[in-house]
């Protein structure tokens, strides 16, 4: 048994001989799973036995890769787990081959007969997923077009690739001083560091060294940027999609209507972030901020040591508003070691949590004692309940939720436990130092995104009505949207409109608004929680349990989340003010 601070791997697989016989068995699965190319339209039968088949493996395959994988994290210089997952990277590839034909050979079936086909009991937990290729049929092409497009799938994708080489192996930024005149390296993943240092001097080298590089660079980037914006418009057109929008929120299990209805809630809201940006130059002691200044927190306060039972307990004690039967899961999950805890020398950094379905979810950790661990803690554990409820009361294949929702039971942990350290907090500045804390991760979050949404939208809506743009267009449409966003609370600095250049998401096009559709959910899931609304919490725990068996925007309105209605965002913002104003009255005390 390991120590009670690192994963117990044994109750995924005792030893190796377990998980030899479960990759052998895996292997005959994906050998049924083949049998049934070419017959899913002869019967129900046969697609019953198909998905089936197919369950089983998944969920064989989900322990089997998350074993390895989970091995490997733990000591990542270990040479025979790093051997080991890249065998079961292998084999993961093999099986996906293996089962790629289901979804397209079902989507050749006609409606009727499919419509036949679920009206029989051996297929109906299998519905969501047959009714989604039955929604995606319009939008598959032919089997030869589908071929060509899969062969130049690595060809679409090399725009993005060029940038991430470009920017993180080429750009070398110059360097900067402290307030003493030592020199300081200067990276992008420094950038943020160094924006967040209370000498104002370093704060405006590190901008100015980080925008020189782009500004050199930006007819470079925006052929590349551009490349990628008329990849996925070209495609869209090819599905017959309305526009790339269209394709992109389709695909997220989402819709246009969300995202507009974000959009235009935060553009009637932004008065709130211009005088959050108001208070924030206040205490720095500014009339204004520059846009170096937004970054750093004006209220920060030495952090505790603060030792991991009581972070604990401390997580415990605030979601205690969950109810016990959440708090003994997670009572159990820390006795049980469904955390790895400690940093260790060559584990993997930073932090997670991976349900294993029929098992239980796993944490990794990197704890060293501070207060944003406890916040780390509480975060992963949103993940982990969210994929306890949904692997105990779903199947492998409905169990996975999307996108839409992934980060949703997680902030909502967050949010709570801001609130119960708010709450219990009688420091006066500690306690403004945790709401300003909590106001600057929405603000980043929710209204930051929503700009950076914002953009994407107007560029791709300029490209599919055959605009052509350069990067000073590119450079003025951002420009202009920082400048609405910030508003005259800020002094727009002119370096800020190459900010574009440097967001490596915008190449995963129309992603960036799922950031702030989950923190909405979040605040007003939360809020809901905080003020013991009767049964809430119950039906809160209900949407969990589905998993991904209901469409997402389905999933959120079963918990009296609507995010196609203006309300929603209303409450979302609401809350906001509510902490700003707050705030603003701890200041004045």
């Amino acid at each position: 048994m390991e120590s009670k601070f690192d994963w117990n791997l044994k109750e995924i697989f005792e030893n190796e001989e377990a998980l030899e016989k479960a990759i052998n068995d895996l292997y005959t699965l994906i050998e049924q799973i083949k049998q049934s190319k070419g017959k899913l339209a002869s019967s129900v039968s046969e697609v019953a036995k198909c998905y089936k088949n197919l369950e089983k493996a998944l969920e064989l395959h989900e322990k089997i890769y998350a074993y390895s994988m989970l091995k490997y994290h733990q000591d990542m210089s270990n040479q025979e787990s790093m051997k080991l997952y890249k065998k079961i990277e292998a084999l993961t590839t093999e099986f996906s081959e293996a089962e790629s034909f289901i979804s397209p050979e079902m989507s050749k079936i006609s409606d009727e007969k499919l419509e036949e086909y679920l009206k029989d009991s051996r297929i109906k937990e299998y519905e969501k997923t047959i009714r989604d290729i039955m929604k995606e049929k319009k939008h598959i092409l032919s089997e030869e077009i589908e071929e060509v497009l899969a062969k130049y799938s690595e060809i679409f994708s090399s725009a993005e690739n060029a940038y991430d080489i470009f920017t993180n192996t080429e750009f070398e930024f110059p360097s900067i001083k402290d307030e003493n005149g030592n020199e300081l390296k200067m990276s992008s993943a420094l950038f943020s560091k160094h924006l967040m240092n209370r000498n104002e001097n370093v704060r405006k080298q590190a901008f100015e060294s980080m925008y020189s590089l782009y500004k050199k660079h930006i007819n470079t980037i925006t052929e590349l940027y551009l490349t990628r914006v008329k990849t996925r418009v070209i495609s869209s057109k090819l599905r017959n999609y309305e526009s790339s929008l269209e394709q992109a929120t389709n695909n997220d299990d989402s819709n246009v209507a969300v995202y507009e209805t974000l959009l235009k809630e935060v553009n009637k809201n932004l008065y709130l972030n211009h005088e959050y940006l108001k208070l924030k130059a206040k205490l720095l002691g500014k009339d204004k901020i520059h846009m170096y200044d937004a970054y750093v927190n004006t209220l920060d306060v030495e952090d505790d040591h603060i030792d991991y039972e009581d972070a604990k307990n401390t997580v415990l004690d605030a979601l205690a508003i969950m109810g016990e039967e959440y708090i003994s899961v997670l009572k159990h999950a820390f006795e049980n070691n469904w955390l790895d805890v400690y940093e260790k020398d060559n584990k993997m950094s930073g932090a997670y949590s991976m349900g294993v379905h029929s098992v239980h979810p796993y944490v990794l950790l990197n704890y060293i004692n501070s207060s944003r661990d406890v916040s780390t803690i509480a975060h992963e554990l949103g993940h982990s309940m969210h994929s306890y409820y949904s692997s105990k009361n779903q199947n492998v294949i409905n169990a996975n939720y999307t996108i839409m929702v992934a980060e949703v039971a997680s902030t909502v942990n967050e949010i709570i436990l801001a609130n119960y350290l708010i709450n219990k907090e009688t420091d006066k500045k500690k306690k403004a130092a945790l709401i300003n804390e909590q106001l600057d991760m929405i603000r980043a979050t929710l209204i930051r995104q929503a700009m950076f949404a914002e953009f994407e939208k107007d560029v791709h809506s300029k490209i599919e009505a055959g605009e052509s743009l350069t990067s000073e267009n590119l450079n003025n449409i951002y420009f202009e949207l920082v400048k609405k966003y910030f508003g005259e609370a800020s002094i727009i600095d002119e370096e800020i409109k190459y900010e574009w250049a440097r967001i490596p998401h915008f190449y995963r096009c129309f992603y960036v608004y799922k950031y702030s559709t989950g923190i909405t959910s979040a605040i007003v899931i939360a809020s809901k929680i905080l003020s013991g609304e009767p049964g809430y919490v119950e039906k809160y725990i209900k949407m969990l349990s589905m998993g991904g068996a209901k469409d997402s925007l389905s999933l959120l309105r079963s918990v009296d989340v609507d995010l196609e209605k203006e309300e929603t965002y209303e409450e979302a913002f609401k809350y906001f003010k509510d902490k700003l104003e707050e705030l603003e009255h701890l200041i004045e005390d």
